[in-house]
């Protein structure tokens, strides 16, 4: 009787599985490059080629081997460092605006120090 329950468990939980094996597909290779070339670029117009320079660094980085494993035709490889290239992209940018928000703060500061009374 176990070895039955054991048998039918074995088949659920393979047929389950797929047949792509246990690893899902990290997506597509082509569309994950394109969003992160459009992040890279959005990141670059907001200025952080001066802001966050070493983060826009590591996503064209990744956006090259993205293309590079693309062309050897490794699609899922391709997915996966383009996301990654799209993610470093989007810390680009939050960098820029943690940077722009420091300094507005500066400038709120400094400004009310400049009040009679100074700083509360």
């Amino acid at each position: 009787m176990k070895t039955i329950a054991a048998a039918i468990l074995l088949l659920v939980t393979t047929a389950c599985g797929g047949a792509r094996g246990p690893f899902p597909e990290a997506g597509d290779g082509p569309a994950s490059i394109a969003s992160a070339e459009r992040m890279i670029a959005d990141a670059q117009r907001q200025g952080a080629d001066s802001l966050a320079s070493e983060v826009l660094g590591s996503a064209r980085t990744r956006l090259a081997a993205a293309r590079e494993a693309l062309q050897a035709g490794q699609d899922d490889r391709a997915a996966l460092l383009g996301r990654q290239a799209a993610a470093d992209a989007r810390f680009a940018m939050a960098s820029i605006r943690r940077a722009q928000a420091m300094s507005e703060r500066a400038t709120a500061q400094a400004s009310l120090n400049a009040l009679p009374g100074g700083t509360p």
